[in-house]
């Protein structure tokens, strides 16, 4: 399969962006972040990627993700796929589609870009109104870097 960014190949680690299609509250129904967690855990070990950061938010996801560029596109679409089914299977409100049906990444070159995209990620909850404290928000890695507590057992600090 032709890759749709050709550099893509060439990174190791990724900022990415998912959204859920058009259903703003939806990852806030009973166990949908919960499915999007052990996703995470599941296909991050079958492609050998690291998860630097993640935040879960209402209507869409961020990753900041070290795997093989070439590995990205079918982590993407594997995650995306698995968790579609999962959730509407769990859902009472049946929907045609729980993610747009693309994803948006930027290839980070530096650490300087990763320590932007690290912030971003786990302020995303703040400026969004739903904490006052980026590690108040349980569906981030934020509480991982700043009170050293990872529950999900995802977050990989040894970049």
């Amino acid at each position: 399969m032709g890759l749709r960014f050709p550099d893509q190949k060439n990174h190791s680690c990724f900022f990415v962006t998912t959204t859920f299609s058009g259903h703003a509250s939806l990852a806030s129904a009973e166990g949908v972040y919960q499915i999007l967690i052990d996703s995470l855990q599941f296909y991050s070990r079958k492609y050998e990627a690291r998860l630097a950061a993640y935040v879960l938010m209402p209507s869409h996801l961020h990753l900041l993700l070290f795997i093989d560029g070439s590995c990205l596109a079918d982590f993407m679409r594997d995650f995306k796929k698995f968790t579609a089914h999962r959730v509407m299977n769990n859902i009472s409100d049946r929907i045609s589609n729980l993610w747009m049906p693309r994803y948006d990444r930027v290839a980070i070159g530096g650490e300087r870009v990763f320590r932007i995209k690290l912030d971003y990620i786990h302020n995303n909850p703040v400026k969004s109104g739903l904490v006052q404290n980026p590690e108040d928000w349980p569906w981030s890695s934020a509480g991982a870097y700043i009170k050293g507590i990872d529950i999900f057992k995802l977050v990989w600090k040894e970049w």
